[in-house]
């Protein structure tokens, strides 16, 4: 299993700016797996579509909901590339006559695509311009050498340049091999403790961080770009953060207790003192592309933070430092064909069409109609919803491996459940949102799996790193639970 994995990040399945398959190339033979699931696509998309329309559907929309099932069905058994099947679920909407193009294509004309698009072009410079590693060892420079030193660091790290970067893969690619230098250069041995805990450090800081800031990583805009209008335009990044303050707070401690706890080695090394120093050397005086990517960076950061006061839209905001970055030649015609994943912004384009294709053929309300009297006593109980929703996002995403995807589904069939309980529909998406990034099995996490083959798989073990997930399952229920109460003091949940 985790060769086959392995062989995946080395052939660039799991590039920086790219979803977990490549481009096809080659061979298109497809594994028993992907035989099984394409015939179980095929048969569940036609039974659905077929059936009699139960009172408050038509026949559009059960062809609508066959083709999301087939949709998912193919996800789930990895049948194709994620984008491909994101962007024929849009073409056999339109095919079959469920919506109009302009409905089943209305994410690629929405400011929240071409937000993603600005923001992902920030992330490119930031990767190619070398100011991520800077920022990085900048940073750790100022900890103490110790374990517990260095553990803080790379938390601290990944949280001061969360906001900065909107791409958790390309943080956890390029800052993993950092945590291996460091861990090599105090003398823990690979797939030790010390090691394994220097590794979680840096995965708590630069990836779990990631729902702390809506800039942090694309999941956080193409969330907010399923919610309704007007909930899209109440969520500035200011808000978005002191929604989830608490939530942060919480993980941000009780994860650094965890990794303490699991990892701390009992051999007492340093780090030798002047390591950082050695690095930053190596990587010279700052360049021209550093210096005009950390300006378009700050200036953008500094303008979403208080969008409420001069009312740019953020998307303004994002395309404004893209062209920038682009006229000055920060990257070029070639980084901007193949590095900004263009896979990831169909696929992501293609999910947050659910938002407005299910409203038209009124499929979430039919959902959330069946579903009420079960779902309606839980979440009128806010604190029982949330562990229910946890546990049912825990579950899924055993066989719902793509991480998007997940977001994206659950965050649409439950905003109407919200909206009827008076809950904010973010509440949803963002318990939504941090619960699926868990990575208690070796295929769940795309996320991880680059930052673990980022190091070639030499750092850690999986299995060394299963106690962590399954901390972090606890504590992000904690955290969502601790949140009730700010959530209450900004008229989020009643």
């Amino acid at each position: 299993m985790e060769q086959r994995y392995k062989n995946r990040y080395l052939e660039g399945k799991y590039s920086a700016c790219s979803t977990k398959w490549p481009h096809i190339k080659g061979s298109l033979k497809m594994s028993k797996k992907q035989v099984i699931g394409s015939c179980l696509a095929v048969i569940v998309g036609i039974v659905v579509a077929l059936i009699t329309p139960p009172q408050g559907l038509t026949p559009p929309a059960m062809y609508g909901l066959g083709i999301l099932l087939w949709a998912v069905t193919c996800w789930m058994f990895e049948v194709a590339p994620d984008y491909i099947i994101a962007m024929a679920m849009c073409t056999l909407w339109v095919l079959f006559q469920c919506v109009p193009f302009k409905t089943a294509f209305a994410t690629f004309s929405d400011p929240t695509w071409w937000l993603l698009l600005g923001a992902m072009g920030m992330g490119v410079a930031v990767s190619k311009s070398g100011l991520l590693r800077r920022i990085s060892l900048r940073v750790m420079r100022t900890f103490p050498a110790t374990f517990n030193g260095q553990v803080l660091a790379m938390i601290s790290a990944g949280t001061v340049i969360a906001p900065l970067v909107p791409s958790m893969t390309v943080k956890a690619a390029i800052v993993a091999p950092i945590s291996m230098g460091i861990s090599d250069a105090m003398g823990y041995p690979r797939k030790s403790r010390g090691a394994g805990g220097l590794f979680g450090a840096m995965y708590l800081g630069f990836v779990l961080t990631g729902p702390m800031f809506i800039s942090a990583s694309f999941i956080g805009y193409m969330m907010r770009g399923l919610l309704p209008q007007d909930i899209q335009s109440q969520f500035t990044w200011t808000l978005w953060f002191t929604a989830s303050l608490v939530w942060s707070v919480v993980v941000l401690i009780l994860m650094y207790i965890a990794i303490r706890f699991f990892y701390t080695p009992k051999e007492k090394d340093s780090l030798p003192p002047d390591y950082a120093a050695k690095q930053l050397a190596a990587l010279g005086p700052m360049q021209r592309n550093e210096k005009i990517t950390a300006a378009v960076l700050i200036m953008a950061l500094l303008c979403w933070m208080t969008e409420a006061l001069h009312g740019i839209h953020a998307t303004v905001i994002a395309l404004s430092g893209l062209v920038v970055l682009l006229i000055c030649k920060v990257f070029d015609r070639q980084d901007f064909r193949s590095g900004m994943g263009w896979d990831n912004m169909i696929f992501i384009g293609g999910i947050i069409n659910l938002g407005s294709v299910l409203p038209v053929l009124k499929i979430d309300k039919w959902i959330a109609q069946m579903a009420s009297p079960v779902i309606g006593p839980m979440i009128s109980n806010i604190y029982l919803f949330i562990v229910v929703l946890c546990f049912a996002i825990y579950a899924i995403r055993f066989i719902l491996v793509s991480f998007t995807a997940t977001t994206a589904i659950f965050t649409v069939l439950f905003v109407p459940f919200a909206q009827q309980a008076g809950v904010n529909p973010w509440i949803t998406g963002f318990i939504v949102y941090v619960s699926t990034g868990i990575w208690h099995v070796f295929y769940q996490n795309s996320t991880f799996l680059t930052s673990f083959y980022a190091v070639e798989g030499k750092m850690v073990t999986h299995r060394q790193m299963v106690p962590l997930s399954l901390a972090y399952s606890a504590i992000s229920i904690a955290a969502s639970l601790l949140s009730v109460p700010l959530w209450r003091y900004l008229g989020l949940v009643p």
